[in-house]
């Protein structure tokens, strides 16, 4: 029988001790493999990228504060099976969803605002690729905190090498213009 109250303080422990030790060594420890292939699952709904519910974290953080629950409850309580399963299912769920938000939370804290294209006037950068008189191509430029390669159009009647010093000397309908640094 499943029900059986002995059986069931044993499943909550192990439930527990195993969710408590994947969710520590997951929380932790970094596995960055630097691959795009992540052991997360996500929605299959399009909702907001900032929030998963289904994460291994979350998912161990439900086994976790669910075993713990679902044993004190039946362990030391002395609750009816019915009543431990269901407290220990609502608190896996809290503690499930409470991680989930906490992420979320901290997710925000990562969020490093766009600069303006308009920062890039007067900049001097690279020619990426080579642009014809009049012509579009790539430039490489300091933009945003990093190194940043841009849609540019040359605004002058000279043809401009790749690698060459380039400066912007204006932005107009997110468009950047540019010309060749003069040395």
């Amino acid at each position: 029988m499943l029900l059986n109250p002995d059986k069931l303080i044993t499943l909550y422990w192990y439930l527990a001790l195993i969710g408590t030790i994947i969710f520590i060594l997951k929380v932790s420890l970094p596995f960055d493999t630097g691959t795009e292939v992540g052991g997360d699952f996500t929605s299959i709904t399009d909702t907001d990228s900032s929030f998963h519910i289904f994460t291994i974290e979350s998912i161990s953080a439900f086994f976790m504060s669910g075993g713990w629950m679902g044993w004190c409850a039946m362990e030391h309580l002395h609750y009816d099976v019915k009543i431990a399963i269901l407290i220990s299912v609502v608190s896996g769920i809290l503690g499930m969803a409470l991680f989930s938000w906490l992420v979320s939370l901290l997710k925000k804290l990562e969020h490093t605002p766009k600069a303006s294209l308009d920062e890039l006037k007067d900049r001097v950068g690279k020619a990426y690729t080579h642009f014809d008189p009049k012509g579009n191509g790539k430039i490489q430029i300091e933009f945003n905190s990093k190194l940043d390669t841009i849609d540019a159009v040359n605004e002058s009647d000279e043809y401009i090498e790749a690698f060459n010093q380039i400066k912007v000397t204006k932005i107009e309908n997110s468009v950047v213009y540019i010309v060749k640094e003069s040395e």
